[in-house]
């Protein structure tokens, strides 16, 4: 993976979030140094966003920014910058990489073309995937403000997962690693049609010849692609579910 001097991010980092950290993991990974723009409450207040009344005060962000970052990179250089604008200190020269989540990407376009306009060569971007919840939708702050997920994403209310498995042999293994996954689970006993339509999650598990499984994730709105689990005892599936099934990115 290629390094640069300085790689940059920006956001609001409201309740920080797994998907948040993702973001600076990914920071640090390709940076040598990490400047982190981090919006103002002016900024805040003048961009409203959903229940924005929840948004915490600039220095409680920063306050658990520093706090992650000092636990997990402690010996890395890196500090705040505080954002007035989407743009704020990206467009400064000796900037090597922007670093930005998937559904962010159009903001890390809106930079290079201010850097283009001033003459400056654009940045590469570093676009790092959605963190998922339990749900499969993509972790936001939104979503904790909300009180629907936390931040590490979990969902705070009981989730129903529908298992459909090729082989009932391998259906109590499945269940096991599903209620160590979500602590707090529903799992649907109808058929298999009338389970996924109501259920929040689905779970499709099929033989692969000569060992192992493929484990298949679903929910209303996203179906993630299907993973290898290899091995061949129950103990394999189960062990195998279990890291697929979290974390989730």
């Amino acid at each position: 993976m290629r390094r640069y001097r300085l790689a940059v991010l920006g956001g609001t980092f409201d309740h920080l979030h797994v998907g948040h950290q993702a973001l600076l993991a990914s920071a640090f990974r390709v940076g040598e140094g990490v400047a982190v723009g981090l919006t103002t409450d002016r900024f805040v207040s003048d961009h409203p966003k959903p229940l924005a009344r929840r948004i915490q005060p600039f220095a409680v962000r920063r306050t658990a920014l520093a706090r992650w970052v000092r636990r997990n990179f402690p010996r890395r250089a890196w500090w705040v910058v505080p954002l007035e604008n989407p743009i704020g200190r990206s467009v400064d020269p000796g900037v090597g990489a922007l670093v930005v989540s998937r559904d962010t990407v159009a903001g890390g376009h809106a930079v290079n073309r201010e850097r283009r306009r001033l003459g400056r060569p654009p940045l590469p971007l570093v676009v790092v995937p959605l963190a998922l919840a339990d749900d499969l939708e993509p972790v936001s702050s939104r979503r904790v403000r909300a009180g629907a997920i936390r931040a590490d994403g979990r969902r705070l209310a009981p989730i129903r997962v529908a298992i459909a498995v090729g082989d009932l042999d391998d259906r109590p293994a499945v269940e096991r690693a599903v209620r160590r996954v979500f602590p707090r689970v529903r799992i649907l006993r109808t058929t298999a049609t009338r389970a996924a339509a109501s259920a929040d999650l689905s779970l499709r598990i099929t033989r692969r010849r000569p060992t192992g499984w493929t484990a298949t994730e679903r929910s209303p709105h996203v179906r993630l692609r299907p993973r290898p689990i290899p091995g061949s005892r129950p103990t394999d599936l189960e062990r195998g579910l279990v890291g697929l099934l979290r974390p989730r990115q």
